[in-house]
């Protein structure tokens, strides 16, 4: 199978996000999410592709990375390389943006954790996102105190709904004892409960939460259901497969809300508040730390940082987005010379050639 390499990215979709700064391990995801977000990015990397059918698409090149990473860090900075500002400035890397980066492929390619070994030899921060923290789990061993976050998604306890709606994931239950194993081990570990499906997932809370401490978990992340406003047909039928079982026509009420992000549908304010408020009380009767990840104007959960990244050691965050600023980040973490940088990815083509701090001041 033919490897490329790409280099991690810096993205503007950051009007929320403290650590905008990503890579993936492999393109492409065999776990067939129905409300997944980046399926059009691995549709649009098939079309000049011979075979257009596969979910497992290709892996990176972690001897090319290992160059990449060794040339960042002697060149001096540029402004126009953000993602390589990013790496020197040792913003948390996050990997499994679009693509989960620990496929059942991953223990006998071992693409992750060649990237992982790389990084760890100058101990650089990580976090990872993943539906199968089993794999990791096999050799997270050989990694000595790694600065490591790891999320592990879980959107429902119900083993039937979590078939329908993540069909090629382990099952609730194996991925739990999974994470179990993985914080015996020292990992730290948070519950990525993305998207949260309103309102038929309110009842699933306290299941959820409970779950996690006792596997575990430090904290939790939530994020509430997006669905996009111009939605191709296929994409349709997929969230039409989570609406039939939930007895509910998912975009119609979406619309319904009247609240629209950029190009999303998204939950009214009033809604997010009742899960997000619900969310709060329930993580303080469990003792874990609550991590928002959801669109909001004001201050709620435990921190900025919703991906967890606050454990990690030596590294700083964007620090000019409405999160940082609700939060009263220190100087001290905050990242000015990524804010000088020019914008390099994004697909809202007006922030090309801008600074990224000039960007979230657009966004505020």
């Amino acid at each position: 199978m033919e490897k490329k390499f790409w280099k991690p990215s810096v993205t503007t979709q950051f009007k929320n996000c403290p650590v905008p700064f990503h890579m993936d391990t492999y393109r492409g995801c065999i776990y067939d999410c129905k409300y997944c977000f980046a399926r059009d990015l691995t549709v649009f990397a098939r079309r000049n592709s011979e075979n257009k059918e596969f979910s497992y698409l290709i892996g990176n090149r972690p001897d090319l990375f290992k160059k990449w990473m060794d040339r960042t860090i002697k060149s001096p900075l540029n402004h126009k390389k953000a993602h390589e500002v990013a790496f020197k400035e040792r913003m948390p890397l996050k990997i499994g943006a679009t693509a989960d980066p620990f496929p059942p492929n991953e223990v006998n390619e071992k693409i992750t954790y060649d990237i992982l070994k790389h990084l760890h030899e100058i101990d650089y921060p990580v976090q990872m996102s993943t539906k199968n923290p089993g794999v990791l789990a096999k050799y997270a061993g050989d990694f000595d105190s790694p600065n490591w976050t790891v999320n592990v998604t879980l959107t429902s306890t119900d083993e039937k709904f979590s078939k329908i709606i993540e069909p090629n994931a382990p099952s609730p239950i194996r991925r739990f004892a999974d994470i179990k194993t993985l914080t015996n081990m020292g990992i730290k570990v948070i519950l990525r409960i993305q998207p949260f499906i309103y309102p038929a997932s309110m009842g699933d809370i306290d299941a959820l939460l409970y779950c996690a401490k006792q596997a575990g978990c430090w904290g939790f992340m939530t994020e509430g259901l997006k669905l996009r406003i111009a939605m191709p047909k296929p994409e349709q039928e997929l969230i039409q497969q989570i609406g039939d079982y939930l007895n509910i026509d998912l975009r119609d009420y979406y619309k319904q809300e009247n609240n629209r992000t950029g190009g999303d549908y998204e939950l009214s304010d009033e809604h997010k508040k009742e899960f997000l408020n619900l969310f709060e009380e329930t993580a303080q009767r469990y003792n874990l730390k609550f991590l928002n990840g959801d669109n909001i104007k004001y201050k709620v959960g435990s921190g900025c940082e919703c991906c967890g990244t606050e454990v990690l050691r030596n590294y700083k965050i964007l620090g000019c987005d409405n999160k940082s600023k609700l939060h009263g980040v220190s100087n001290e973490k905050i990242s000015k010379e990524l804010q000088k940088c020019e914008v390099n990815f994004t697909r809202s083509q007006k922030y090309l050639g801008k600074t990224i701090g000039d960007v979230c001041n657009e966004m505020d």
